[in-house]
């Protein structure tokens, strides 16, 4: 790690360099995680699009703007729907970016996928908290080791394609400063 990333990594505690640096998706190679992820976040999302439209289909059909229920269903499923078919389409990008080795095309997913585990993590801490505040119902135990779990898989994912993304950049860079010495007139003083 560099001083300058040693330093970034000190004032955003956050950042990819403080994450444990993994090398192997399970006992395969990072690539295939990435690949993996992408094939499951791609189907993942083509199923909720799907849900999302058969759930439009049992919504009335009139919108009358006075019953708010209606319009903030309306607009919660438009809402699930978008952010689905963007993450359909970054992971698209992102299966293709681990097909041909290209760290650019990896990067917006790891920030997409990101922001949606970190606004999973706090929807699942805020609603857990919430039922056994006010027992909105009396879920199973069960619901909330499946939620868990399904997070903890995500996370998985993420670090996987971002590790793979680290790896790609720290190669990337040491081939550059290969290229950049070899053809360098003076490099037998580099």
């Amino acid at each position: 790690m560099s001083v300058e990333a040693q330093r970034l990594a000190i004032q955003f505690p956050f950042s990819m360099e403080s994450l444990p640096r993994q090398k192997k998706f399970a006992c395969l190679s990072l690539r295939f995680g990435s690949i993996f992820a992408a094939l499951t976040v791609i189907l993942y999302s083509v199923v909720a699009i799907a849900q999302c439209a058969a759930a439009l289909g049992f919504l009335p059909s009139q919108l009358n703007t006075d019953d708010v229920t209606g319009v903030a269903m309306y607009a919660l499923i438009i809402g699930v729907t978008i952010t689905h078919a963007v993450t359909l389409f970054l992971s698209a990008v992102m299966l293709v970016g681990a097909l041909c080795e290209r760290a650019t095309l990896i990067r917006p997913w790891v920030i997409w996928m990101s922001i949606q585990v970190m606004v999973s993590i706090l929807l699942f801490i805020f609603y857990s908290t919430m039922n056994m505040i006010n027992h909105f119902q009396d879920g199973h135990i069960l619901i909330y080791v499946i939620e868990f779990l399904i997070l903890l898989v995500r996370v998985y994912m993420l670090m996987t394609v971002g590790n793979y993304y680290r790896q790609l950049v720290e190669e990337k860079g040491e081939s550059e400063r290969l290229v950049k010495l070899i053809n360098s007139e003076s490099w037998y003083n580099a």
